[in-house]
């Protein structure tokens, strides 16, 4: 099957470089137009199914997305973005805090009551499972989240292990990258 991954639009706190984790900010109005770009730009991508975060920046930019075509959204809590502890409403900066690599996966680190990257890498498997159990070869998948959910599925399906560099890969807002699992 075929599967792809598209990041929410652009919000205020991604302008300022706040993490939002599983805070519920809205797109602003560029997200809104990423999104009706990227409509337009995969409008001959025969879906068969989407799923998205529960999340009102994910859930608006599926709605844009598939807006006109025959396609139920299915929102799934397995799509939520990686809770960000006590650092969502701050500057991302606590990404690397004190050597504390929230990315590392050998760390595995909750500092600040940030979700285990491990956690959110499960939580991904958990989704492609999912996925292949109740889908055939043939389906086509929209699958719209977040930043740091979509990175893991990202490496779920490409494969990793815990040496993988969590950095080395990153999707803009509204950007859509297709996998074949």
């Amino acid at each position: 099957m075929k599967v792809y991954l598209v990041r929410h639009g652009q919000t205020s706190w991604n302008i300022q470089g706040i993490a939002q984790g599983r805070t519920n900010i809205p797109l602003n109005l560029t997200g809104i137009k990423q999104a009706r770009e990227l409509q337009e730009k995969i409008k001959d991508i025969k879906f068969t199914h989407c799923y998205a975060s529960p999340l009102a920046r994910a859930r608006k930019t599926a709605e844009i997305i598939t807006e006109g075509r025959n396609l139920d959204i299915i929102y799934d809590e397995l799509l939520l973005e990686r809770s960000f502890g006590d650092n969502e409403g701050k500057h991302g900066r606590f990404l690397r805090k004190n050597g504390l690599d929230i990315g590392d996966l050998r760390l595995n680190t909750n500092v600040d009551n940030v979700e285990p990257i491990k956690d959110v890498f499960a939580r991904a498997e958990r989704f492609l499972d999912m996925l292949k159990q109740k889908h055939s070869d043939n389906d086509v998948i929209l699958v719209v989240g977040h930043g740091s959910m979509l990175k893991c599925l990202h490496f779920a399906i490409e494969g990793y292990d815990d040496n993988l560099d969590y950095w080395s890969w990153h999707m803009k807002n509204c950007e859509c990258y297709e996998h074949e699992i």
